[in-house]
C-alpha cells in the first residue's frame, strides 16, 4: 500500500528520471565489457563516450544519472576531466565514479579531493558494479526529484524561490 501510494505522488508531482551511465573510456573492450555487465539491467540505460573530446556533448545528449570516467586516456588528462564535470554547473551535481587501473591510495585521494564521488578498479565485479551505479543515480535522481517539488510548491504558495520560508523546503 505505501509503495502505490508514493508512486501515485511521484507520477502525479515529478518527473520519473531512468538510471542512465555514462562511461568515458578511450578502450573500446572496456566500453564493451561494462555494456556486457549491464545489459541484464533493463531499468539501466548505458552509453559510452570512446573520444574524451566528445564527453560533454556526449553528457548533454545523454544526461546522465551518474559519470564514468577513466582517469588516463590521450591527450587528456582524467583528473583534469574530474575538475571540469565538477565546475560545471549542468553537471556538478551528477555522481561521478572514476574508472582506473591503477589502485594508488594517493591518486584516489586525489580523484576524491578533485570531486569524484567514487573510484573504481577496472574492471569491477558486476554486483559491484551495479550496487555502486544504482546507489549513486538513486541519491541523484532523488535529489533531482526534491528540487522539483521544492520549485512547485513554491509556486503554488505565490511566494516563488523568496520570502517563503519553511523547514522541509531549506
Amino acid at each position: 500500500m505505501y509503495n502505490h501510494d508514493v508512486d501515485a505522488i511521484v507520477d502525479q508531482y515529478v518527473t520519473r528520471i531512468p538510471v542512465s551511465v555514462l562511461l568515458i573510456d578511450d578502450e573500446f573492450l572496456i566500453g564493451e565489457a561494462m555494456r556486457i555487465k549491464l545489459s541484464s539491467e533493463t531499468d539501466i540505460i548505458f552509453n559510452y563516450c570512446k573520444e574524451p573530446d566528445k564527453a560533454l556533448e556526449t553528457a548533454i545528449g545523454v544526461q546522465p544519472t551518474v559519470i564514468m570516467l577513466d582517469l588516463v586516456m590521450p591527450g587528456v588528462n582524467g583528473l583534469t576531466m574530474v575538475k571540469f564535470f565538477k565546475s560545471s554547473e549542468d553537471f556538478r551535481d551528477v555522481p561521478l565514479i572514476v574508472l582506473s587501473a591503477r589502485e594508488e591510495p594517493e591518486l584516489k585521494k586525489k580523484a576524491i579531493a578533485l570531486g569524484a564521488n567514487d573510484y573504481m578498479i577496472k574492471l569491477p565485479d558486476k554486483t559491484d558494479l551495479i550496487a555502486r551505479i544504482r546507489c549513486h543515480s538513486e541519491r541523484y535522481i532523488f535529489k533531482q526529484q526534491r528540487d522539483e517539488l521544492v520549485m512547485k510548491l513554491r509556486a503554488l504558495s505565490g511566494q516563488g524561490n523568496e520570502g517563503f520560508s519553511s523547514p522541509y523546503l531549506d
